[in-house]
Parts: structure tokens; C-alpha cells; sequence
């Protein structure tokens, strides 16, 4: 274990051991949570560690902090650095060093750290969504692009045309724009202090649950749709609202790492999913960043703020460091990838285009045993049949593309991605669809509505068997 490990494992003991003695929830969180239940110690230099509270928990921890230890540490949130990216806390140790020139969020305390991530038991009104929302945008650096969002989205919703608010959405940081018009009308009365006030103070207030069906039995779910308990939410850096399990921090493991032991939620796989999306094991398991990157300066023993007035009169500051690298992240997100995306998504359509008639061809003389394995419910010769088809559509769904062929094959698919319980999707309604209506959902409409045999009957084709 590194140094910066062994002094970043010690706050985490202090943050457990403050919850245990005011009574405060907590769980190791995230990618954090899916490592340490993975391994058993350290593998490499990871030195990131994530945890999850209630918000009104984390104020107190903030309170306990402030009261007992505030010579040596320090949370760090929108109260006392605005320009953070998101609504989060960080417990920093103010007698350690830790800048990394690669990231370019405006942290002030560059100690070590743990970061705190809070989840909402409360919803807040429309207009709190949209000032933290707005807050994030301006904090990212596209708070120019505010106005021309709130214009395409109204366009989009008086033509029912969504072209209008992709136009600006891709461009932006942030997933989930819904009601950040209130951030900017606020902003002229309000600077952005008092927002920060107002959005706090509000979410401590708010007293009507978040609702999902998410975590129902499936069953209860399917005899009425209508049906929801309450959760909680987390609202990630993207915008996106998050409903995790109501029992977060009641249901909870202990798991050994580093010779300590934990709290993580019991049912990781359901967290992790809900997290992460289809996608949750291969994110979950995604590298942790090191503390020996070239663009990490760090040390145990020195103070942060004594490193920063030796550096006070360098030509070039960290600041500039840190605004360098946002102005870079704009320009990535503006120009470079959009771009990219944009060839290789055409790219990737128009394959699609040749597999789809290369795999219809190679099981087109295949329907009648497909048929009677469907019949049979017979899976392990549903998959065989159809493995061309099955990995096509989960490569294709990597990149957000529908993979289809007609709805025959497509009813045989859905039997084997259901036995195999394939992690479906939330929507932004906050429904979770399952991997089916997910690939469905993407596929587009030509697909739907002209099979390959339609396709090549119409123009006379011949079609020469194998």
C-alpha cells in the first residue's frame, strides 16, 4: 500500500468512525464499491475512494467536522467553492498535498480526499432541478449555451420535433437540461451564492418522496403499471436523477479490505445496474485513476496551502493549469468529438445495413428449427442458432445503435436475453426498460416495417440458397 493509500484508507476510518459515533448512514460507493468487492487490497496505485450518505447526513458530518477537527480537515462543497462541478462533498486532509493537473474542475483544498456523494430521499420542486442544473452547466464553462438550450427545447416541444434540442444538447455536458430556464431567470436576481443557498436549503426541506417501480417485484409491476414505492435518487455529474433502492443503508454487507471492514449495499448487482445501466459490470470495473500519473503532484507531509504559496509567483499557476485543461475539454466536447462520433456512428449504421442481410441470409434456411427450439423453450439451442444475431446486437448496442432483423427472429432473441437476465435501461421518465425494449427502442422505423424478404421481393431479386 502506497503512502497516499494508507492516508486516504485513514479517512475513510475517520468518516465511519464519526457515522458510528453520531449515527450517520453511509456505503462505500460505486466503482469503489464493485473494487474493494472484488479485491482484497490495493493492486495498483488507485488512490480514488467513494462513498454515498443521505444529504442531510452529510450536513451533519459537515457540522461534526467544522466543530471537532477543522485545524486538519475540511469538506469541501458548493458552500465554500461554487465552482465545483456538481453537488458533492469531499472530506479533505488539509495537512497533505494532492493537485492533479488532469482534471479541470476548480477544487480549492487540494489535499487528499474522499468524495461524499449525496443521495435524495425528497424530491424538490422543478425549479431547484433547474438552478443546481444550471449551476453545473456554468460550472463546466457553457453557461453561453444556456439561452440557444431553452430556445431548441421549447421549439422542440411546440413542433414536436427533437432535432431542435439535440442541436445544443450534444454540445453540452450535461444529459438532463429539464427546467434549467428557472436557473437563468434566477441568475438575474440571484448570484450564484444565494442559488447555492436556495438549493440546499430547499432539498433539506422537501418533503414528497421519490417514487419508482424499479425495485417492485416484477410481477406486481406487470399487473399495474401504475404502481411505485419510495426510493431514493442521486442526481449524477451529468444531470441524470438516479433512483436507487429505499433500503440503501439499511440493507447493507460488510466487506473486508485492507484488513478493515466496509458497508456496501447487499444487492450490489442491482445497485451497480442501477447505477451504470446496461453497461454496469464493464463500467463498475473500469481502472481507478493512480497517484503516480504525470499529472498528479502529491505528498503525505505537506500541507497543501504551504505548496501553494511556494508556487504563488511560478509563470505559469495551477489555475492556469486548471483552466487550460477546461478550455481543452470544450473544444474536445465541441469540435473534436462530435465529429468523431458523428463518422463513426454513420459508419457503424451503414454496417448494420450489411450485417443485417448477412446474418438474415445465414439463418434463413434455419427458421424451422429456430421455430421448434422456441416451441420447446429450448434456450441453449435458441442461442447456438442464433449467436450471430445475439453478438451483433450487443456490439451494435455498445454504440447506441438497434440491431434488428424481422420480429420473428427478434421474439426468439427476447426469450434468451430474458433467461439470461440481461440489464436493461432506464429512460428519462425514470422507467426501466428491459434489454429488449431498449434494443427496440433504437432500432429505426424502416427496420420495423420491411423484413429483408419484403426488401428484396419487391425489387425481384433472386435469392440463391447455401
Amino acid at each position: 500500500m502506497t503512502n497516499v493509500q494508507s492516508k486516504l484508507l485513514s479517512l475513510v476510518d475517520e468518516i465511519v468512525e464519526i457515522c458510528k459515533k453520531e449515527k450517520l448512514n453511509y456505503i462505500v460507493s460505486d466503482v469503489t464499491a464493485a473494487y474493494i468487492t472484488d479485491h482484497k487490497s490495493f493492486n495498483e496505485d488507485q488512490c480514488l475512494f467513494n462513498i454515498m450518505m443521505p444529504l442531510p447526513d452529510i450536513i451533519k458530518l459537515e457540522k461534526y467536522v467544522n466543530k471537532n477537527l477543522s485545524e486538519t480537515r475540511i469538506i469541501e462543497y458548493w458552500k465554500n467553492n461554487p465552482d465545483l462541478y456538481m453537488l458533492k462533498f469531499r472530506y479533505v486532509d488539509k495537512t497533505t498535498l494532492f493537485f492533479d493537473g488532469g482534471v479541470a474542475e476548480k477544487r480549492k483544498y487540494n489535499g487528499i480526499f474522499v468524495n461524499i456523494l449525496p443521495t435524495r430521499e425528497f424530491e424538490p420542486a422543478n425549479d431547484v432541478r433547474g438552478i443546481e442544473r444550471y449551476i453545473q452547466i456554468q460550472n463546466y464553462g457553457q453557461k453561453s449555451l444556456v439561452p440557444a438550450l431553452i430556445i431548441c427545447k421549447l421549439l422542440s416541444r411546440i413542433t414536436h420535433i427533437n432535432i431542435f434540442k439535440s442541436l445544443v444538447m450534444r454540445r453540452v455536458k450535461l444529459d438532463n437540461a429539464n427546467y434549467i430556464h428557472y436557473g437563468l431567470l434566477k441568475s438575474g436576481k440571484m448570484t450564484k451564492e444565494k442559488m447555492i443557498d436556495y438549493v440546499i436549503t430547499e432539498n433539506l426541506k422537501a418533503n414528497k418522496p421519490f417514487r419508482s417501480a424499479r425495485f417492485l417485484p416484477e410481477e406486481l409491476v406487470n399487473e399495474n403499471e401504475e404502481i411505485k414505492e419510495n426510493c431514493l435518487a442521486f442526481m449524477n455529474d451529468k444531470s441524470n436523477v438516479i433512483k436507487l433502492p429505499i433500503d440503501l443503508y439499511t440493507n447493507v454487507k460488510e466487506v473486508e479490505f485492507e484488513g478493515r471492514k466496509y458497508n456496501v449495499y447487499a444487492e450490489q448487482e442491482k445497485y451497480l445496474e442501477t447505477m451504470y445501466g446496461a453497461d454496469w459490470y464493464a463500467i463498475s470495473r473500469e481502472d481507478i485513476p493512480g497517484s503516480t500519473r504525470s499529472t498528479v503532484i502529491c505528498d503525505t507531509e505537506i500541507p497543501y496551502e504551504e505548496y501553494m504559496e511556494y508556487i504563488k509567483d511560478d509563470e505559469v499557476t495551477l489555475t492556469d493549469i486548471r483552466e487550460r485543461k477546461l478550455e481543452y475539454n470544450i473544444w474536445m466536447g465541441k469540435v473534436h468529438n462530435p465529429a468523431v462520433n458523428k463518422t463513426w456512428r454513420t459508419f457503424y449504421r451503414a454496417r448494420r445495413s450489411v450485417d443485417r442481410i448477412d446474418i438474415w441470409y445465414k439463418l434463413r434456411n434455419k427458421r424451422d428449427k429456430l421455430a421448434e427450439a422456441y416451441e420447446a423453450k429450448d434456450i441453449a439451442k435458441l442461442k447456438k442458432i442464433l449467436k450471430p444475431y445475439i453478438n451483433a446486437t450487443e456490439r451494435y448496442r455498445v454504440d447506441k445503435i438497434g440491431f434488428y432483423i424481422d420480429d420473428e427472429l427478434f421474439k426468439y432473441a427476447t426469450l434468451v436475453w430474458e433467461s439470461e437476465n440481461r440489464p436493461g435501461k432506464t429512460d428519462s421518465e425514470g422507467n426501466m426498460l428491459t434489454y429488449a425494449q431498449y434494443i427496440y427502442s433504437l432500432v429505426p422505423d424502416i427496420y420495423k416495417t420491411e423484413t429483408p424478404d419484403e426488401y428484396f421481393a419487391k425489387r425481384g431479386t433472386q435469392i440463391i440458397d447455401n
